[in-house]
């Protein structure tokens, strides 16, 4: 089971528990900032999502004292204030050292603390590593709207402000078609372009090679006439000068070549790689609109 997946069925988890989808969300979003290699091994050997009906269970009552009302009062001198640490995985049904106590729970997991941000790390531990042994940067912290969009689709809309969305949608679609035509003209244009230059290059390393090649026969050919009828010097001018046509061709063909192979199909696949994440930024931006449509309500 990869990340995603683990994330997607434990929101789901707690939601079936009883746990409002948003809250759900962000106890998941702070667990996942706080796995450590080991607990990526462990979740990667997770099969269903009964797998981790422990911790869902866990995390579900947590959420729920959490969320209840506290009575106002100050602690006596005999009150045990115990530190937590994050949820992991792997802390279901285990004894941990609890601000330097060894404390037991039912299960082992402590509050996870969703207004906090991760722990502070050094600079060695700056980066994570995946369960396959890879240092990735740690990724910061991403807004709700955009990790549900990632998994679930678009933001839902209710009554007013889905009439918002599709009125808006509506006024700018004359605006929105003729970018979006001439974003498309654009990147048809530049695609075009850089394949006819690929064809033209090839031409032109013909071209240079004939070119080449007949310089440095007329040269030689002349060269040696001229050494047999007239003069040396005037034959030796004319080889060489039928050599440096000969080489200036060559030198032309290679980086023709070079170009031809290596220089504008590197700008070709940059082109597609843009083309490609502008596509990607599309869903995002809607989700955006949606939101800020739903926050006019």
């Amino acid at each position: 089971m990869n990340i995603d997946t683990f994330s997607a069925g434990l929101i789901q988890s707690l939601t079936a528990r009883g746990i409002d989808r948003q809250t759900a969300s962000e106890y998941t979003g702070t667990l996942i900032r706080t796995l450590t290699e080991e607990d990526l091994r462990e979740i990667a050997g997770y099969r269903t999502g009964d797998d981790f009906a422990a911790l869902s269970e866990s995390m579900a009552k947590l959420i729920r004292e959490k969320s209840a009302p506290k009575a106002a009062a100050k602690p006596d001198m005999n009150t045990k204030v115990i530190h937590t640490e994050p949820v992991r995985p792997t802390d279901v049904g285990t004894h941990r050292p609890l601000g330097g106590d060894m404390e037991q729970t039912k299960t082992g997991i402590a509050p996870v603390q969703p207004e906090k941000a991760a722990p502070v790390r050094h600079s060695s531990d700056a980066m994570e590593h995946t369960k396959i042994g890879v240092p990735v940067q740690e990724r910061e912290a991403h807004s709700l709207w955009e990790e549900e969009s990632t998994r679930q689709g678009f933001v839902p809309l209710t009554g007013r402000s889905k009439a918002i969305f599709w009125g808006s949608v509506i006024l700018t679609l004359p605006l929105t078609v003729t970018f979006g035509a001439l974003l498309l003209f654009i990147f048809v244009l530049c695609f075009v372009t850089v394949c006819a230059l690929i064809a033209a290059s090839f031409l032109l390393i013909g071209g240079e090679v004939v070119a080449g090649t007949a310089g440095l026969l007329v040269g030689v050919i002349y060269g040696i006439i001229q050494i047999c009828t007239t003069s040396a010097g005037i034959g030796i001018y004319e080889i060489g000068l039928g050599i440096i046509c000969g080489g200036a061709a060559l030198a032309l063909g290679v980086l023709t070549y070079h170009l031809a192979v290596q220089g504008l199909p590197y700008i070709l696949r940059q082109e597609l790689l843009f083309g490609r994440y502008f596509l990607r930024q599309v869903k995002p931006m809607i989700n955006r609109w949606r939101e800020g449509c739903k926050s006019e309500r």
